[in-house]
């Protein structure tokens, strides 16, 4: 599963890394929307959209998004047990999962004032969250 991600912000590069950790088969890559030659390697993508809502290729080719995404990748990690399973799947439930997917797409659409409000410390910097130096100008938690 290919995973198409905002490595900008903050909790989207975190949730990615700790994601990543967890998969112990390497059943999961990463690419960052905003990588310099993100737009060569994969035309299809519309960059835009994909800002919008994460976007991933599956195995077989097919696009996933939203929450989909997310209840897919975490399925691939060794943190998918018999607790996580029935709480991840819960919000693919038909009444759960239009609800649900309405609050990931508020979320997507401020999580960059999300991320600031919840994790202020936050930085991306080399595709790692670290604590922003005082004399970083380019964090994006700091700008705003």
């Amino acid at each position: 599963m290919i995973i198409f991600y905002d490595g900008n912000c903050p909790l989207c590069n975190h949730e990615m890394q700790l994601l990543k950790r967890h998969d112990k088969n390497d059943q999961i890559n990463l690419e960052d929307l905003n990588a310099a030659d993100f737009v060569t390697r994969y035309p299809e993508i519309n960059v835009q959209h994909a800002l919008s809502i994460l976007h991933a290729k599956t195995e077989s080719g097919d696009m996933i998004y939203g929450l989909d995404v997310t209840v897919q990748a975490w399925a691939k990690t060794d943190k998918y047990t018999l607790f996580n399973y029935p709480l991840l799947n819960l919000l693919r439930w038909p009444v759960i999962r239009f609800f649900a997917d309405k609050a990931y797409v508020f979320f997507a659409r401020h999580r960059t004032r999300i991320s600031s409000l919840l994790s202020p410390k936050l930085c991306v910097q080399k595709d790692q969250c670290q604590p922003p130096s005082k004399a970083d100008q380019n964090c994006p938690v700091n700008k705003e």
